[in-house]
C-alpha cells in the first residue's frame, strides 16, 4: 500500500468514527440513530470497494508492468549467452 492509499484509508477510517460519533451524540431517537449509522456504514463500504478496486488496478497494472520488464531483460540475457 503506498502512502496515497493510506492516506486515502486514514481519512475515510476518520470520516466514518467521527461520522459514528456525531451520530452517536445526536440528539436523534434510537431509530433514527440506527438508521443514520446504516447509512454511514452503507456509505463506508462503497468507499472501501472503490479504494478495493483502484488498488487492485494498480496492482494488476504494476504486475503487467513488472513481468514486461522480466521478459526484456530475460531475453537480453538470453541473448548476450548465446
Amino acid at each position: 500500500m503506498n502512502s496515497t492509499e493510506k492516506t486515502l484509508f486514514a481519512f475515510l477510517a476518520g470520516a466514518a468514527a467521527g461520522a459514528v460519533a456525531g451520530l452517536l451524540l445526536a440528539p436523534d431517537s434510537g431509530t433514527k440513530t440506527r438508521k443514520k449509522l446504516k447509512r454511514s456504514a452503507n456509505d463506508l463500504m462503497e468507499d472501501l470497494e472503490d479504494t478495493w478496486e483502484d488498488s487492485k488496478k494498480t496492482i494488476e497494472d504494476l504486475t503487467d508492468e513488472a513481468t514486461k520488464e522480466i521478459d526484456k531483460y530475460s531475453k537480453k540475457i538470453k541473448n548476450s549467452i548465446n
